[in-house]
């Protein structure tokens, strides 16, 4: 049996399951949201082929590049050339702006766009010891990532995605969950910054 051109039914990126792993570290969670979120953001571009480029992601993973909102700029200030000759057309702004507004551009984004919002981790994980240790939970520099993105891959439409690198050791925390009712809090603590992330050339 022979197949056509006219046969083939093309997809989209969105349309294909495609789950990036979260790096889970009590100690570089701003890195490794804005890891995930470059991965993702690249993958709905139709850019992302897991290849050198890893070892360049996997740096946020660490303290020295991924352990604050200054160092994952610091990082992408450096390494934005090479990813763009890598293909990776992307571009970072650091903002301080509202909750509701940093999601409701994240939404409008369709997948092109995701953000890392410095929070506070007690906020949004409030059980004793949730860090491992008592005196831990105050010590951690914590961030979450935003991105569009389906919790069921049954579900039909995307919806708001919280990536959470470090949601604790307390109980089954998730590391992908809806939106918290606690995060506008949590982020307001950190007095509204965050790292945004877009594809440029996309409207």
């Amino acid at each position: 049996m022979s197949v056509s051109r006219d046969d083939v039914v093309l997809q989209k990126p969105e349309e294909i399951r495609f789950l990036v792993p979260v790096f889970h570290t009590p100690t570089a969670c701003a890195g490794a949201a804005t890891a995930y979120l470059l991965r993702r953001i690249a993958y709905r571009a139709g850019a992302y082929a897991p290849g050198i480029q890893e070892i360049i992601f996997h740096e946020l993973n660490t303290s020295r590049e991924g352990g604050s909102i200054e160092k994952v700029q610091r990082w992408f200030s450096s390494r934005v050339s090479s990813l763009h000759e890598l293909g990776y057309r992307l571009q970072c702004r650091r903002v301080a702006t509202p909750t509701a507004a940093v999601l409701d551009w994240v939404k409008a984004g369709r997948g092109y766009r995701g953000a890392m919002l410095p929070t506070n981790f007690k906020k949004l994980h409030p059980q004793p010891g949730a860090a491992g240790k008592d005196s831990e939970d105050d010590h951690v520099l914590h961030a979450v990532g935003i991105t569009m993105d389906r919790l069921d891959p049954k579900d039909r439409d995307e919806d708001l995605v919280m990536i959470d690198p470090w949601p604790g050791m307390v109980g089954d925390a998730p590391d992908r969950c809806k939106l918290p009712a606690a995060l506008e809090s949590a982020h307001r603590d950190r007095n509204f910054h965050a790292l945004v992330y877009y594809w440029t050339g996309w409207s």
